[in-house]
């Protein structure tokens, strides 16, 4: 595995931080002619054309492609004459990025409102539902070898368990999960909401220990996760009253408003700097359950 590949979303991450410095912020010029030397090489030679990539990225590629050429990305050096044709060029893909941004943060608003139908939805029909929040993610010494296709791989397969309702799944009644990158060192990660019936689940930390060591399962042992319901966080919440995990009961409107809260989350348009930077095709960043189903007991059959 060469190095450039084994560096995949911290590269692409940096690239995306590069470029909105470079049109967005006031620089310095001596640090976008560093970054230029420190990314150019790795992340073209690590640049797949049977991925997509985020305005930022491809607004990179065209804008050093127009200096360099044929050139190998090993032979190229940003020198200050090179540095500034890029700078220039790529002011020229502002508004495109813009636009792209806009965009994003307008299907987080859509992704927003459906979610919270949904949620509102399950809490209505149900007298208490549980409700079980977990990041999942990969340890520190194996983040920088996980490729978007292993991330959609993961994905897919813990997809699939959660969808067949077995083994930490079982009496699971809704959920919801959002793929995100992180901004600092582009690490894969996912936020993963489970709501299950709250007469037949009861030990949410138990759970939410539970699909972790799943996750670790489905990802080879590379997987790791962060459980958000330790005593000592469930109480820091708890004291303000903002306490959306656990159970959560209908009739008690305080709860049923902070697990909305704790749901949405999930699609925060001021999140922008955490979106996915690079996807395969077809493959979706955010998707929740469905709520009307002929299995929803309590429902009337859906109609042909």
């Amino acid at each position: 595995m060469s190095h450039s590949l084994i560096n995949q979303s911290y590269l692409i991450a940096n690239i995306d931080r590069l470029v909105r410095d470079a049109i967005f912020q006031p620089f310095n010029f001596n640090d976008i002619n560093n970054r230029l030397n420190a990314l150019y090489q790795p992340f073209m030679e690590s640049l797949n054309t049977d991925l997509f990539y985020s305005q930022t990225i491809d607004s990179f590629v065209f804008s050093t492609d127009a200096i360099v050429g044929d050139s190998y990305p090993s032979d190229v050096i940003w020198d200050h004459a090179k540095t500034q044709q890029f700078v220039n060029n790529i002011a020229c893909y502002k508004n495109n990025i813009e636009s792209e941004d806009n965009a994003w943060r307008y299907q987080e608003g859509q992704n927003k409102m459906n979610l919270e139908r949904y949620v509102r939805s399950l809490l209505n029909h149900y007298s208490k539902l549980l409700f079980v929040r977990v990041d999942l993610k990969y340890s520190q010494e194996t983040s920088h070898t996980v490729t978007i296709e292993d991330f959609n791989g993961h994905m897919i397969k813990l997809r699939e368990l959660i969808g067949n309702k077995q083994t930490c799944f079982a009496h699971l009644q809704g959920n919801a999960w959002a793929l995100e990158q992180g901004y600092e060192n582009g690490g894969l990660h996912c936020h993963l909401l489970l709501i299950y019936d709250g007469s037949e689940r009861q030990s949410d930390w138990f759970i939410a220990k539970e699909v972790g060591e799943k996750w670790q399962e489905v990802t080879n042992g590379t997987g790791a996760y962060y459980n958000y319901h330790s005593a000592e966080n469930k109480q820091k919440y708890q004291i303000n009253d903002r306490l959306g995990i656990g159970m959560i009961h209908r009739d008690n409107p305080v709860q049923v408003e902070n697990a909305v809260c704790t749901a949405l989350y999930l699609t925060k348009p001021e999140k922008q700097g955490q979106h996915l930077k690079v996807w395969l095709p077809s493959m979706r960043s955010f998707g929740h359950g469905i709520y009307r189903t002929n299995k929803r007991r309590g429902l009337p059959p859906i109609s042909n």
